[in-house]
């Protein structure tokens, strides 16, 4: 009775992620943290701050990491979203003093379409933004160059791996009537 109930036990805790994670973060989420702060350009003191039920040394490994990442890359940091500030009745404010759920300046569709509240565009919208959008040239006039023969440069040779293993599985086909069958 005593070993079934201690079995029991341990099979409950068994999956208890409490030893590795004290704050209800795991480590890798500390080192998410840290990466973060780094790649923000927060310092480590400031990132315990913000972050004080947070492990320190996940933390400061994940800094360290991003830190490491960043220098080898050559990154630049970004810079952290402008925090929202409570105003004198209770509600929140943006980084410029204006209540959140103010519409932006220049009307309700003025700004970028990830901003909240931006409805989503229509095909027709993405395709006139499209259209204009210099990358999106760049791309398609990398797919449209040609070698002269009217294909696309690399069709040639796709065509030709194409035909080879198409001939390869028609022999084995052969060699074996009954896999085909199967097929």
């Amino acid at each position: 009775m005593r070993t079934s109930l201690l079995l029991a036990a341990m099979l409950a805790l068994g999956g208890c992620n409490y030893v590795n994670s004290v704050t209800g973060l795991s480590k890798d989420s500390d080192k998410a943290i840290g990466a973060a702060c780094r790649q923000t350009g927060r310092s480590l003191e400031e990132c315990y701050q913000r972050n004080p039920n947070a492990d320190k040394a996940f933390i400061y490994a994940g800094w360290r990491e991003m830190n490491e990442y960043m220098s080898k890359n050559k990154l630049e940091t970004m810079p952290p979203l402008p925090e929202k500030q409570a105003d004198a009745s209770g509600g929140a404010m943006t980084s410029e003093g204006k209540p959140a759920g103010a519409p932006p300046a220049g009307g309700p569709l003025a700004g970028k379409s990830s901003e909240a509240g931006a409805h989503p565009l229509t095909s027709e919208e993405a395709d006139r933004a499209a259209k204009t959008d210099p990358e999106v040239a760049a791309v398609v006039a990398a797919m449209h160059r040609q070698d002269g023969t009217g294909k696309p440069k690399g069709a040639v040779k796709g065509e030709q791996d194409q035909k080879r293993l198409l001939n390869i599985i028609n022999e084995i086909n052969k060699a074996d009537p009954n896999r085909a069958q199967q097929n």
